[in-house]
């Protein structure tokens, strides 16, 4: 790429193998490609196909109080809540508009401390019990951070959805809910914490409650 000025001012087109354009009032050259690349080849096609899902995914995200997880995330990064959520989690989607792996979807994310020895069970009324360590009781700024659960169920994984009327503090190291099996066979949640002021969080840990 080559700079110059020009009595003209701002000169762009092409030139034989050479094309002129302007970025920020400077005039600038560059050499043509050698080679044409398609752009719609099978790849690109499912890679376009992905980012549209995830931005449909996305999308249901900003019903929810979940997206103000990801305006508080993207703060000390050079990225928007929606650039950040896509840098995450794009991997996770297929382009046939699946969720390949609830695993390692990302729900929250934060600088919040993650508990330790967090265990999961459900009883046959389906009442949720929720344990955990917390290990920095030294720390007590961090005692009064809020639990928080999303959950998606099988049968509407794009239908995610943050729990309500949960209590629990990190102190408090348990918690039990309450969740609806519906017809889910199956149900992903995502546990986190968060500062009493909303202003932190956590990065999440995920668990899978499976219906017989």
């Amino acid at each position: 790429m080559a700079k110059f000025k020009s009595p003209l001012g701002v000169v762009q087109g092409g030139y034989g193998n050479l094309v002129t354009y302007c970025v920020k009032g400077q005039n600038r050259v560059r050499s043509k490609p050698l080679e044409y690349h398609d752009a719609n080849t099978p790849e690109q096609q499912k890679a376009r196909r992905r980012i549209c899902i995830v931005s449909r995914f996305y999308s249901k995200l900003k019903e929810t109080p979940i997206i103000d997880i990801w305006r508080v995330a993207a703060i000390p990064t050079p990225y928007d809540r929606y650039s950040l959520f896509r840098k995450v989690n794009t991997n996770v989607f297929l382009p046939n508009g699946k969720i390949g792996d609830f695993s390692n979807l990302h729900m929250a994310q934060g600088t919040l401390p993650q508990v330790l020895n967090m265990q999961i069970a459900i009883d046959l009324e389906d009442n949720v019990t929720l344990t955990w360590t917390n290990h920095l009781e030294y720390i007590t700024s961090y005692d009064n951070s809020r639990l928080g659960i999303i959950a998606i169920y099988s049968h509407r994984s794009f239908r995610p959805r943050l729990l309500e009327g949960i209590s629990a503090t990190r102190k408090d190291q348990k918690a039990v809910f309450h969740v609806d099996r519906k017809t889910a066979n199956a149900l992903h949640l995502y546990v986190f914490f968060s500062s009493p002021e909303k202003n932190a969080y956590s990065n999440d840990q995920y668990f899978k409650l499976t219906f017989e």
